[in-house]
C-alpha cells in the first residue's frame, strides 16, 4: 500500500485517491436464514451460468460428440471460481467493482474503460440468449420445433423478450436485489425440475457417461467443431464479462467496503442513492483484519457452494437430458435448438414432455438474457461514473439516469443484430470472446491486488499461480478460435 496522504486519503494509482475508513462488521453466527439473506450475487451469476452454454452449446457438442467433453466444464468452472474470488478480493477491500479497479492501472482509465466497454458489448450485447429463449416461445406458438422458414416468428419473440428484460431491471428498490430474487426462483425451479426429470427419464448408463466425462481430461474427439468447443470453454460456468460483473453485484449487495459506497437503485420502486465514484480502503488494524476474514468467509461460501457447485450441476443435468432423449451423433436444429429436447421428451412423456422441454428451455435462456442485459449496462455505468465528473454533473448525481440511458443504447445495439445470423453462431462467437476477457482479467487482477492491497489482504502466491493458469487456459482457446476462424485450423 502506498503511504497515506492528507490524513484520510490513500493514493489510487491512475485514478483518484481512496478515502480511508474501517471495514463494516460482517454478519456473524451464520444460520441458514442469515446465509440466505446475505448470499445472492453468485445466484445472479448462476442464472446466467445455466444458460446458453448449458442449453445450447453443451448439448450441441454432447449429442454429436459425447459427454466426454464435460472435462472442459470441470476445469473452466474451477478456474473461474478462483478468478471470481480474486477479483472480488479487490471489491471487498475497496468497494469498487473490479473493472473500475482495472482503470486505475497503466495505461489509464480511458484505455481500459473503452476496451472493456467494447468487449462487453461484443461479448454480451449480441442477442443469442434472447433468440434462444425465443425459439422455445416460437415452438409453443407453432406447435413444432422452429426451422429456417420460421425465422421471422423467432425474431419477433426475440424483440418481446428484450423488452421484458428492460421492464424487469426497472422494478424494485435496488436492481441487484430484483435480479437476486428472480434468479433464486428460476434456478430452484429449473435445477429441481431437471433433476427430477433426469432421474425418471435418463438411463443410468448416460449418468455414468456424464460423471466419467467430468474427469476425462484432454479428450477431444477428432473433427469436433472448434467454434463450439471454444464456446464450451468460455461459457461453462459464467465466463468473461459476466465474471467481472459479479464484483458489481457484490458492491451493490454491500459486501465489505461495498456497504459504504452505494448501489444502483431501480427506476420503479427505487430512490436516488448517492453512489461514491471512488472506493474506500481500510488500514490493516486487528479489527479490520478480523472483519475482512468474516467477509471473505461469506464470499467463499457464495462462490464455492452456489457458483461452483451450481455451475457443475447446471452443465451436467441438461447435458445428460439431451443425450438421454435424442439420437446420438446428430446435429441439433439451428433455429430451434433451445426447443430440440422436446422432440425426444414427447416420445417419452407425450404432450407433457413437449411442455416441460419448452418450459425449461425458455426459463434457462431467459434468466441468462436478463442478467446479461444488466451486467453490460451496469459495468459501463460504473466505469463512466468513476471516470467522468462531467457525467456525474449531467446526471445530477443520480446514477439511475446513466444506467437507463445506457440501457436504451444496449437494447438498440442488441436488436440491430437480431437478424444477422443463427442464434447458436451468435452465441458461440460471444463465448469465444469471453475467453479473451477472462485471460486478460486474470493477469490484470494480479497487478491490481499487488498494487493496492496491503500484504494482510493480498492472496497467497499459489492463488496467483492459478490466475496465471486462467491466462494460459482461456488464452489458449481464444488463440484456437482465431486460428480456426482466419486460418482454418482443425483438430
Amino acid at each position: 500500500m502506498n503511504e497515506e496522504k492528507k490524513g484520510k486519503m490513500v493514493s489510487g494509482g491512475c485514478g483518484p485517491d481512496f478515502e480511508v475508513a474501517d471495514f463494516p462488521e460482517p454478519p456473524r453466527d451464520l444460520t441458514p436464514r442469515k446465509l440466505f439473506a446475505i448470499l445472492g450475487p453468485a445466484v445472479i451469476a448462476l442464472g446466467g451460468t445455466i444458460g446458453g452454454g448449458e442449453w445450447l452449446v453443451g448439448p450441441s457438442l454432447f449429442v454429436k460428440w459425447g459427454l466426454t467433453l464435460l472435462w472442459i466444464t470441470t476445469i473452466s468452472s474451477l478456474l473461474q471460481t478462483f478468478l471470481n474470488l480474486e477479483m472480488a478480493r479487490y471489491t471487498l477491500y475497496t468497494g469498487e467493482p473490479v473493472t473500475v479497479g482495472f482503470m486505475r492501472l497503466a495505461p489509464g482509465k480511458a484505455f481500459w474503460g473503452w476496451l472493456f466497454t467494447v468487449v462487453g458489448f461484443l461479448e454480451r450485447g449480441l442477442p443469442g440468449w434472447a433468440l434462444g429463449a425465443a425459439t422455445a416461445l416460437a415452438a409453443f406458438q407453432l406447435g413444432k420445433i422452429p426451422g429456417a422458414p420460421d425465422k421471422g416468428t423467432v425474431i419477433v419473440w426475440g424483440y418481446v423478450i428484450f423488452a421484458s428484460c428492460v421492464i424487469l431491471v426497472s422494478l424494485g428498490r435496488r436492481i441487484e436485489r430484483t435480479l437476486e430474487w428472480a434468479n433464486w426462483i428460476m434456478m430452484f425451479v429449473v435445477l429441481a425440475g431437471l433433476l427430477i426429470l433426469d432421474i425418471f427419464i435418463v438411463p443410468g448408463s448416460v449418468w455414468l457417461e456424464g460423471l466419467v466425462g467430468f474427469v476425462s481430461f484432454g479428450s477431444i474427439p477428432k473433427g469436433v467443431d472448434l467454434l463450439l468447443l471454444g464456446a464450451l470453454v468460455g461459457y461453462s460456468a459464467y465466463g468473461g464479462f459476466g465474471n467481472n460483473a459479479i464484483t458489481n453485484w457484490y458492491r451493490d449487495k454491500g459486501y465489505g467496503m461495498g456497504g459504504k459506497v452505494g448501489y444502483i437503485p431501480a427506476a420503479i420502486g427505487g430512490k436516488m442513492i448517492h453512489v461514491s465514484p471512488v472506493g474506500k480502503v481500510a488500514m490493516p488494524t486487528e479489527k479490520n483484519v478480523s472483519s475482512w476474514k468474516g467477509w471473505w468467509k461469506i464470499l467463499s461460501i457464495d462462490q464455492w457452494v452456489v457458483f461452483y457447485f451450481g455451475a457443475m450441476l447446471g452443465m451436467f443435468l441438461p447435458g445428460i437430458l439431451y443425450c438421454g432423449v435424442l439420437p446420438r451423433g446428430e446435429a441439433l436444429p439451428s433455429w430451434g435448438i433451445a426447443a430440440s429436447t422436446a422432440s425426444g421428451l414427447i416420445l417419452k412423456l407425450g404432450n407433457f414432455g413437449w411442455f416441460l422441454a419448452l418450459f425449461f428451455g425458455f426459463w434457462i435462456m431467459y434468466s441468462t438474457a436478463v442478467s446479461n442485459v444488466d451486467l453490460v449496462v451496469r459495468q459501463a455505468t460504473d466505469m463512466l461514473w468513476f471516470a467522468s465528473p462531467g457525467v456525474r454533473r449531467f446526471s445530477k448525481e443520480d446514477i439511475r439516469r446513466i444506467y437507463y440511458l445506457l440501457l436504451i443504447v444496449f437494447i438498440i445495439w442488441g436488436l440491430s443484430f437480431v437478424n444477422i445470423t443463427l442464434p447458436l453462431i451468435i452465441f458461440a462467437i460471444s463465448a469465444n470472446i469471453a475467453n479473451l476477457t477472462m485471460a486478460l482479467s486474470a493477469i490484470l487482477t494480479i497487478r491490481l491486488n499487488r498494487k493496492f492491497l496491503p500484504k494482510e489482504f493480498r492472496p497467497a502466491v499459489w492463488r496467483e499461480v492459478i490466475l496465471v493458469l486462467n491466462l494460459i487456459f482461456f488464452g489458449f482457446f481464444f488463440g484456437v478460435f482465431l486460428l480456426n476462424r482466419f486460418f482454418g485450423l482443425k483438430f
